[in-house]
């Protein structure tokens, strides 16, 4: 073997060493955390559960009607730290598509957080969800039920950890009475920064403190509190949904609550999707990854979408053949489906 031919094969094997290396980079993991566009489910569909078919929705203790068109909740997947790994390779690939959404993922979680808290806590906000859906229905029909709204935990560097304590009842904020997670959070945010007046209930006395305020990384305002809500209803829920957490779907449960609870159609065999957490008195509130489930509603063939109002600006792009409406309360949302076709006036977020 001549000396040329020697050093092609050195620099043969040279190239294949640089290409596994290469390749190896891409399955490498990331600390980044990736969404995209997760499944749709309709609210108002029957499900096989154990070989038993049922409604989505069951409902025990009131008269239900039949129900027309579908209702879609909507659902982001997401990849990456801490529940799951993202390689380079999926990093990559995400980036090339449409509105994607990739963030480090020390951005979205506190340091050290373990996928088995983020799991744990995804199922207890889609609890959560679920009771104050159903609050929501019930005060929408004016059919009584009781309900409450405690100081749970709180975050690290909490604003009210100095404070409050666990078990604190929250009655108000600047003011205004609170009923809900939402309520609250939208009502920190008109204090825009400033200090906030925070009335509580501790072992039956009341008590009022001024907790300041501290801006995420994402721009919202918040004290740093985790709640807890009490409930007493009239009628039983079971809602059949697995692997799905969060809280987003609290608004579409609701809507999907009174289409089954009352004789005129909330569809009106039309295909309506949305997304937003739902308090007791209705207000809507912000989720995350709301362009990817227009996204989602969209190849589902979703023909109207229902966007938190908070969330109208982080949608860039409106697929052909949807509409996506601002929503900031469940009156809103009605009030829009409604709407004789054509002729809807409300705002849409384009």
């Amino acid at each position: 073997m001549d000396v040329k031919t020697t050093l092609r094969a050195r620099a043969r094997g040279v190239g294949v060493v640089l290409a596994i290396l290469l390749l190896a980079t891409l399955f490498i993991p990331t600390p980044y955390t990736i969404q995209s566009p997760g499944p749709t489910f309709d609210t108002l569909e029957q499900v096989d559960i154990e070989g038993e078919t049922l409604d989505m929705i069951e409902i025990d203790g009131a008269q239900t009607y039949p129900t027309e068109g579908q209702l879609e909740l909507t659902t982001i997947s997401v990849s990456g730290p801490p529940t799951s790994t993202s390689t380079l390779l999926e990093v990559l690939y995400h980036a090339a598509q449409p509105y994607p959404a990739i963030t480090p993922a020390e951005l979205l979680y506190p340091p050290d957080t373990t996928g088995d808290e983020v799991r744990s806590q995804n199922a207890e906000a889609m609890a959560d969800s679920q009771s104050w859906a159903v609050a929501a229905a019930l005060e929408h029909l004016g059919i009584d039920y009781q309900q409450r709204l405690f100081a749970l935990d709180f975050a690290e560097d909490s604003p009210a950890a100095q404070f409050l304590e666990p078990n604190d009842e929250i009655l108000s904020l600047n003011g205004t009475q609170i009923t809900g997670h939402g309520q609250l959070v939208n009502t920190i945010q008109e204090a825009n920064g400033q200090p906030v007046d925070l009335r509580v209930r501790r072992n039956g006395d009341d008590q009022t403190f001024t907790i300041p305020v501290t801006q995420a990384e994402d721009g919202t305002y918040q004290i740093g509190v985790y709640l807890d809500s009490e409930f007493v209803f009239p009628i039983d829920v079971e809602i059949h949904l697995q692997d799905v957490g969060g809280p987003s779907a609290g608004l579409i449960f609701t809507l999907a609550l009174i289409d089954r609870m009352t004789e005129d159609s909330v569809t009106d065999g039309r295909h309506i999707a949305g997304t937003g957490t739902i308090d007791p008195d209705g207000t809507v509130g912000p989720i995350g990854g709301v362009q990817q489930k227009v996204m989602a509603a969209a190849s589902a063939g979703a023909t109207i979408f229902l966007a938190p109002e908070m969330n109208c600006s982080e949608i860039t792009h409106v697929p052909d053949g949807m509409t996506v409406y601002s929503v900031d309360t469940l009156d809103t949302a009605l009030e829009i489906l409604d709407a004789p076709a054509g002729e809807i006036n409300h705002a849409t977020c384009s």
